[in-house]
């Protein structure tokens, strides 16, 4: 098993991250020689998990910048020096940082200081153009993808296990409308420049955004999908 995922930054994320992973057998395709990396992706079974693009910079927010975590410790120098005054810490003096504030540093960084995996774009982080995946799951619909997904490639109805483990997540509409409800406080300009950069991951994977927020998740077949 190995992962398509290219080296993005010099983080201590994403160091402790590839050092984890490589120590309980999972290699990374820069682990190769250009020789065996052509021949893995030309013989390997490859599939993407993706979800809409908004949706996934909530979930990164929320899990990693929205409460005191060593992320976001990690980026307080940026933050400060970002928002100077407008910088603000909590009770126990540790930096703070909003939603429309996360946005920003999206949209002014996102090509140097900011560069992270937990929000970079599929189309950067996973190669679509230059890697044909052989299956897309979308987490919109992952439900009725992983029956599909195990039914044609393992015939097995493991999904459903999958699925009762991973019940939370269900509750997809829910989600959505709170994504809706955070994107419609911000900036019209901000919003813009983000569907700017994440335009690519919009066009490839049929998501859309509008004045009433979050459409068009629509399914994609076990075919997968052709693109550029």
């Amino acid at each position: 098993m190995l992962t398509a995922a290219t080296d993005i930054n010099n983080t201590l994320f994403d160091v402790h991250r590839k050092n984890r992973l490589r120590r309980v057998g999972l290699k990374f395709l820069s682990d190769y020689d250009p020789k065996d990396r052509e021949t893995k992706l030309a013989t390997y079974f490859k599939f993407v998990v993706v979800r809409h693009p908004f949706d996934r910079l909530v979930s990164a927010y929320q899990e990693k910048l929205s409460t005191p975590t060593l992320m976001l410790n990690y980026y307080e120098q940026l933050i400060k020096m970002t928002f100077k005054e407008n910088s603000t810490t909590d009770k126990d003096g540790r930096i703070k940082l909003t939603f429309d504030q996360f946005l920003y540093l999206i949209a002014k960084y996102h090509e140097t200081s900011f560069k992270d995996g937990h929000w970079l774009s599929y189309y950067e982080h996973c190669h679509p153009c230059n890697i044909k995946y052989d299956y897309i799951i979308k987490f919109e619909t992952i439900e009725h993808d992983l029956k599909l997904f195990y039914k044609h490639y393992f015939k097995s109805n493991e999904s459903q296990d999958v699925m009762r483990r991973n019940s939370a997540r269900s509750n997809i509409t829910d989600k959505l409308e709170d994504v809706t409800r955070l994107f419609s406080a911000i900036d019209p300009n901000i919003v813009k420049e983000i569907l700017n950069i994440y335009e690519k991951d919009f066009l490839l994977f049929s998501y859309t955004w509008d004045s009433e927020g979050v459409a068009g998740c629509s399914q994609i077949d076990e075919k997968g999908f052709e693109c550029c």
